[in-house]
């Protein structure tokens, strides 16, 4: 049984970056998973994603990612340059998501016949600037510029200490303009990153800087506005503003309506601060500025805030006529009309999300004040089953029961007006809705998915629906030369503001790399696969492939979507890279023998595995696998024989049962997995973690630990265990945090190294120490470990590579190789952006892959190191 959100909604209060996560909610997903259960995916994230960084005690301090970016900038740097693999030179994009090649007719794995084409992961701010530039901000990828509208797109920022972007403004005239980045993605998500503040660019994107100072290091930034020379920003600590015409300007506080916590100047630890939204209304000479505060969970200064002296002092509006009632107001979007006499806004309600409606929706409604005026009259204008009789492909016969428009209005959440008619209003759900009438009636203009009304049904082309269809979950939008362009988990779609049918979208995504990676893997041919954030598992060509689109003709691309919804981890067969397997979310673990047309489920019966949970290949012997939930589970038939093509019985064979082995911790779940072969003896060193979750810095309970097995004597046993924080077993030195990688010594299977998560004791807040230190190794086989993390920065690390007698660590920040056995540290390559390294592998070639969070996949020949 999953997870209710409402759990995590006090458990989420401290956290230093976000709250609940991304979404596995492409349109495909495998057989027999409905809509509304898909929905609950987005907590299962959160456990995955920040628990590992926040571990032990569930709070971080604001400034912890910051020094951590100041220190990755002062390691020297070694070896060559990385190889942008997700973006190939002669292709006609990055990532096709609809090729008919990869429509699976055994089973829902593929998204093919959804519409969206061309993706580019997840995009959460759009800004115009006025030389007719398009500006996008991607949730862990930077800024992003485009010069012809679209159609080709560069990197701006891939250098600055973080990608994770929550909100763009341009303004200025002419070439003359400026671009204000606000860091730290403003979606409450649990890979929702951390921000180090507003850059500002004044040549187009070529250079930026930071304005202001440290004091909006840690927090989201859901909103930049701007009035004359004041700059304001809604963020997760509050509403603040900056003279951007003063010398050494800093960031100033101007509400904070929950105040600070008694004892502490961390206001990050209130989400009683989150504002979700600031507008300076129009037609006031900037005297009138409106603010909410939206904690999604619900919270007593959740509201709406009005400034009458152009955003100096603020007045909680109480009771504004029309409004939502106190216990449903959450996350709130606000939009003015261009003359400011119409006000709009969008909100979700902590009621639903707390008492739950079985999963239907969590949206308030939609609503206006006819006068602009904040104090209303409001009127509500949608609600959840207006949307869903609008088109929407949100209903029962459409998508499945239990997840209707606003099922994810906490996460998804954009709305603007026509600046030419203020009556023309357009909404971002989960889908994009569009009123010509102020909301008297509505159009879903851009539906969830074309699933249910195929534009084919496999082969031949049927040509039955618009194939132009934009990507779901929405979370930004602008409009720009009659235009208008959203942004989503898929990238930039866009429209013309004088088409009003569903479909017929731009897709702008064909040049665009910020594929949110959680694994990915290679084989001889240098093919390879990865699984990423809500845009399922790619294949990704040696150079570049040709397949079909879904109009059947022949497109060259870098890579093609071959497994729908939200993809895991990938093993690739060495020497046949046909022979595939990848994960859904949950260890939901398929394979392909063709390339990924076709895929049969050989999913372990596991009772509790994480939100992406460990599947690895030994790297002695591929015919060895080794996967991890509640248990470890062990199979010997390799990629292309772990089951029969029906998707019979697997082999998969239960090794270990971690919670048995720790006298009945019923929470612990495995973290991370190796395997090898030496001799006649298969090694498995497998990490957990239990409870995985850690709470609020009052007691967290988080409990971590490896055991050590093998197989030896024809029965496999520990050999080794390590339990930091728990009586069942020995703590032999490991710090009590999530263990993110492990990797046996082939030359020696008492010898190993791990990897591990989250930040050391100086920035931890909370009661349990988390020690220092991110790369440990034992010579003892387990019963002793020794910290050899040396000048790494104090970053989380996500993953370790054992080549030779060199390390190679992939973090938070880049990736660090080591050549003397961890006493000093290099940074690894150049040209590789300063982003999430989710997961590095050595492919059969000896090039290092990384799966970024954020900016696809790269490669650099380990030689170089």
């Amino acid at each position: 049984m999953r997870r209710r959100l409402a759990v995590f909604v006090a458990a989420l209060v401290a956290v230093l970056f976000a709250a609940t996560p991304g979404f596995a909610d492409g349109p495909g997903s495998p057989a027999g998973k409905e809509a509304g259960e898909e929905s609950q995916e987005v907590a299962d994230a959160t456990d995955w994603f920040m628990s590992q960084r926040l571990a032990p005690n569930g709070a971080v301090d604001p400034d912890a990612y910051a020094a951590g970016a100041a220190q990755a900038a002062a390691v020297s740097q070694v070896g060559g340059s990385w190889t942008e693999r997700t973006a190939r030179s002669g292709s006609d994009g990055n990532d096709f998501s609809d090729s008919p090649q990869y429509i699976d007719p055994t089973s829902d794995a593929s998204n093919s016949g959804a519409g969206d084409r061309w993706v580019s992961g997840r995009m959460t701010a759009l800004a115009a600037a006025p030389d007719g530039s398009l500006f996008a901000g991607a949730a862990d990828g930077g800024v992003w510029k485009s010069s012809d509208g679209g159609q080709r797109w560069v990197p701006t920022t891939d250098g600055q200490k973080t990608l994770s972007i929550g909100a763009l403004l341009a303004t200025g005239s002419g070439s003359d303009y400026t671009i204000y980045a606000g860091t730290g993605e403003a979606n409450t998500s649990q890979d929702s990153y951390a921000g180090v503040g507003v850059l500002a660019s004044g040549d187009g994107g070529a250079s930026w800087h930071r304005v202001g100072g440290s004091e909006l290091n840690g927090a989201l930034i859901f909103r930049l506005a701007q009035d004359g020379s004041r700059l304001f920003a809604a963020t997760s600590h509050g509403l603040y503003s900056l003279d951007t015409t003063a010398l050494n300007a800093i960031w100033t506080a101007v509400l904070q309506p929950a105040g600070y916590p008694t004892g502490s100047t961390n206001a990050n630890l209130v989400v009683g601060n989150m504002i979700s939204d600031v507008a300076v209304r129009p037609g006031t000479n900037g005297r009138q500025v409106l603010a909410v505060a939206g904690w999604r969970g619900g919270w007593p200064t959740n509201g709406l805030y009005l400034s009458n002296d152009a955003g100096a002092h603020f007045s909680y509006l109480v009771n504004p006529k029309g409004w939502v009632p106190p216990k449903a107001e959450g996350r709130t979007t606000l939009a003015y009309s261009a003359a400011g006499d119409r006000a709009y806004a969008i909100v979700q309600s902590p009621y639903l999300l707390n008492v739950g409606t079985n999963g239907k929706t969590l949206l308030q409604g939609i609503y206006e004040s006819k006068n602009g005026d904040p104090t209303g009259p409001w009127t509500k204008i949608a609600t959840s089953s207006k949307l869903a009789s609008s088109g929407s492909a949100q209903t029962i016969s459409r998508i499945g029961k239990g997840y209707a428009p606003g099922i994810q209005a906490w996460y998804n959440q954009f709305l603007i007006v026509d600046p030419a008619n203020k009556d023309h209003v357009y909404a971002g759900l989960e889908e994009v809705y569009e009123t010509q009438n102020a909301g008297a009636g509505w159009n879903t203009v851009g539906p969830y998915w074309n699933f249910g009304f195929r534009c084919f049904a496999y082969v031949p082309f049927e040509g039955t629906c618009n194939h132009n269809q934009a990507h779901s979950d929405q979370h930004a939008a602008v409009i720009a030369g009659g235009r208008l362009y959203v942004g989503n988990d898929g990238g930039v779609y866009a429209r013309a503001l004088t088409d009003h049918h569903a479909g017929n979208w731009a897709n702008l995504n064909a040049h665009m790399d910020v594929l949110q990676y959680y694994g990915a893997q290679g084989s001889r041919d240098s093919t390879i696969y990865g699984g990423m954030q809500d845009n399922g598992s790619n294949k990704v060509f040696p150079t570049t492939g040709t397949v079909l689109d879904d109009l059947g003709q022949p497109i060259t691309v870098s890579s093609v979507q071959v497994f729908g919804g939200d993809g895991g981890y990938t093993l690739v067969d060495p020497d046949n890279s046909k022979n595939v397997i990848t994960e859904y979310t949950e260890l939901a673990a398929a394979k392909s023998t063709d390339g990924g047309a076709n895929w049969h489920s050989i999913a372990p019966a596991d009772p509790d595995p994480r939100f992406i949970a460990p599947i690895v290949m030994d790297r002695a012997d591929s015919s060895h696998l080794v996967a991890g939930g509640a248990f470890v589970w062990n199979s010997n038939s390799g990629v292309a024989g772990t089951t029969a093509n029906t998707g019979a019985a697997t082999d998969w064979k239960n090794i270990f049962d971690v919670r048995t082995a720790l006298g009945g911790n019923t929470t612990s779940q495995i973290t991370a997995l190796d395997a090898i072969t030496i001799g006649d003896t298969q090694h498995v060193a497998a990490a957990w973690c239990g409870p995985c979750n850690p709470s609020l810095p009052s007691g967290s309970g988080f409990e971590a630990g490896i055991v050590m097995l093998s197989n030896s004597g024809g029965s496999w046993h520990a050999t080794a265990q390590e339990c930091t924080g728990t009586a069942a077993c020995p703590d032999t030195g490991l710090p009590n945090r999530y263990i993110t990688g492990i990797k046996i010594d082939p030359a020696d299977p008492n010898h190993a190294y791990v990897s591990l998560s989250g930040y050391s004791r100086h920035w931890i807040v909370g009661p349990d120490d988390p020690g220092v230190g991110h790369v440990f190794q034992t010579s003892t086989g387990g019963s002793s470990w020794t910290d050899i993390s040396g000048n790494l920065p104090d970053i989380p690390a996500n993953d370790i590579v054992l080549n030779g007698r060199q390390l190679i660590v992939a973090s938070d920040i880049g990736v660090y190789t080591s050549t003397d056995n961890g006493s000093t540290w290099s940074r690894l390559g150049t040209n590789l952006p300063n982003v999430v390294v989710s997961q590095i592998l050595l492919d059969p070639n000896a090039n290092l892959v990384a799966a970024t969070h954020g900016r696809g996949i790269w490669t650099i020949p380990t030689a170089a190191g």
